[in-house]
């Protein structure tokens, strides 16, 4: 079996095959990254401008080399990077992926807007199909992500690392069954090497995070560790046989919210015989010796979802059974121990295999989000579930319900066009639950990704090996890795701010008489700075959502949220 070291190994990895190419600076537009890469190949380190607009004019292939993409630092600490967008064909239809991959792919530091100018989203975003490829993916959002496969591995022992990254809008709003974001099905017979998915967030992802093969192809190593998962339709893992699994410290906030039959079965990867699947897939091996010394490891996480999706499915079973149709349920990670009904409950904490360790959950506590537009799009989630569980789980007339472009739109879109990414940050990960903020197995750390807490990640980071030392072991219990926690959070001055929001042509200060007032892009440009007023002319400013700060004597209010709206 192959050892997994997390981190280092990238580290390793991205600079000892560095060394050979020289880095050029692609100069922003439509194409010129294709062209740049035609001429050069892999002997260049394509970096792009950060804040900077790029467009592809075909899809990007490379073939039998290391393709490095890297944007570069923003002037501003988390500023805007830069923007690589899809293009469209000459028959008008968008590309049906970003980059097609036959050789190794490194892509760090980049705005991925996989849509077309008219908001055509692109089926995929990267296919690797080439066997024993490497894909290293780093400090990149994806919005919009894709419609169907995020990550398409149609090559045998692929190395997969996705860290630091934000994926938002995966899937379609049409139903719940639209692809998966990491896909390695493939006709090889031989299964992923490794797939490393840490310290990410996504939003808005459609029928599926993890498919590999199904129960055809022997996975290597599969880990998901310290992310953050806001909204996703459908399943996380439709995937048996893996040779070592880790599922840890992961924040789930409306995860699986479409319900499930146990007539479906035998799906791929089920049992008829043992009809409840999980949220977490398992399975024995071809000629495994019992007891298994195969790690599975399902620990520290919080798994939680809307009180109207429990609801919803109580609606759906009373129309279940006044129509004679079969009941429905919402899977839990893994359910309780249950020898009749699910063969994961059996073999999670079973003496045949004594690494499989199932824990430490917590079940349906709110994180409380700082970012309340996270829960008016829970509402309308909570809305567009109600007639895809009627057609799509109790096979209703799709005649009875409004068509799906009439569903509620629950997609983050934050300007309101799949095309226009000028809205940014894009999204906020940052909550104040007491217990999902102290619910990591390491000790005072919070549970999802921690790029949200860059003070738990340093602590974090000093102690990955020790870290990852604990969970081979097969502990369940916390590890005191000497972090105090994030401790009381900063207090504003609730006095201190602007108003009316939104605004048309004057803002008002309250809370002080002699303030200085500076407003930003949300990209982090400054577009007016005042001193001692107490109301401000914003006529000149365009429509759009703004940052402002105010200042009065030592006192400084934390960046305000005013929309401009004339």
């Amino acid at each position: 079996m192959r050892r997994f070291y997390i981190l280092a190994l990238l580290a390793f990895l991205f600079i000892g095959t560095t060394f050979a190419q020289t880095v050029l600076v692609v100069e922003p537009g439509v194409g010129t990254l294709n062209a740049a890469i035609a001429a050069n190949g892999g002997t260049k380190i394509y970096e792009l401008k950060a804040g900077e607009w790029y467009g592809l004019d075909a899809p990007i292939e490379n073939i039998d080399y290391h393709l490095q993409i890297i944007g570069s630092a923003p002037a501003v600490a988390g500023g805007k990077p830069a923007t690589l967008q899809t293009g469209s064909d000459v028959n008008g239809v968008a590309f049906d992926k970003m980059f097609d991959a036959k050789g190794d792919i490194t892509l760090k530091n980049i705005y991925f807007v996989n849509a077309d100018l008219t908001a055509q989203v692109a089926n995929q975003f990267l296919v690797q199909s080439k066997t024993n490829a490497r894909i290293i993916i780093d400090g990149c959002v994806l919005h919009p992500a894709c419609v169907a496969l995020g990550i398409n591995g149609q090559g045998g022992n692929i190395k997969t690392y996705f860290t630091n990254n934000m994926v938002i809008d995966h899937g379609h709003q049409l139903s719940p069954n639209d692809g998966h974001f990491f896909a390695f099905d493939n006709t090889t017979g031989i299964g992923l090497d490794t797939l490393e998915v840490q310290n990410n967030t996504f939003v808005c992802i459609g029928m599926n995070l993890f498919q590999g093969s199904f129960g055809v192809n022997v996975n290597n190593v599969v880990c998901f560790n310290h992310n953050t998962f806001v909204f996703t339709k459908s399943q996380i893992d439709w995937t048996t046989k893996k040779m070592e699994q880790y599922w840890t410290n992961n924040l789930m906030f409306d995860l699986q919210t479409q319900s499930y039959a146990n007539n479906w079965q035998p799906m791929p990867g089920g049992d008829a015989a043992k009809p409840k699947p999980n949220l977490i897939y398992a399975d024995t091996l071809a000629n495994e010796v019992l007891p298994s010394t195969r790690p599975n490891y399902v620990q520290f996480n919080a798994h939680y979802r809307a009180q109207g999706f429990y609801d919803l499915i109580t609606e759906l079973n009373v129309f279940s059974k006044a129509n004679a149709l079969p009941g429905v349920y919402l899977y839990p990670l893994v359910w309780p121990r249950d020898t009749l009904n699910s063969r994961e409950a059996q073999m999670f904490g079973s003496a045949d295999f004594p690494k499989f360790k199932y824990g430490n959950t917590i079940t349906d506590v709110d994180p409380q989000w700082n970012d309340a537009d996270i829960y008016v799009h829970e509402a309308a989630f909570v809305k567009w579930t109600r007639p895809a569980s009627y057609i799509h789980a109790l096979g209703q007339p799709a005649g009875n319900y409004p068509p799906a472009t009439a569903w509620d739109q629950w997609w983050w879109i934050p300007s309101g066009d799949l095309s226009n990414n000028s809205v940014w940050p894009v999204f906020d990960g940052t909550y104040k639950n007491a217990q999902t903020l102290k619910g990591a197995l390491e000790m005072n750390v919070p549970l999802g990704d921690l790029n949200w807490y860059p003070q738990a990640k340093a602590a974090w980071s000093a102690h990955i090996p020790e870290i990852w030392a604990h969970i081979k072991a097969g502990n369940t219990n916390q590890l005191d890795i000497g972090f105090a926690g994030l401790g009381a959070p900063a207090v504003e001055m609730p006095a201190l701010s602007v108003y009316p929001n939104p605004a048309n042509n004057v803002l008002f200060v309250n809370g002080a008489t002699n303030a200085a007032v500076t407003i930003s892009t949300v990209d982090g440009r400054l577009v007016k700075a005042v001193k001692n007023v107490t109301q401000v002319n914003i006529s000149d400013l365009p429509n759009g959502m703004y940052f402002v700060t105010i200042k009065d004597g030592e006192n400084v209010s934390a960046p305000q949220k005013v929309l401009v709206v004339r």
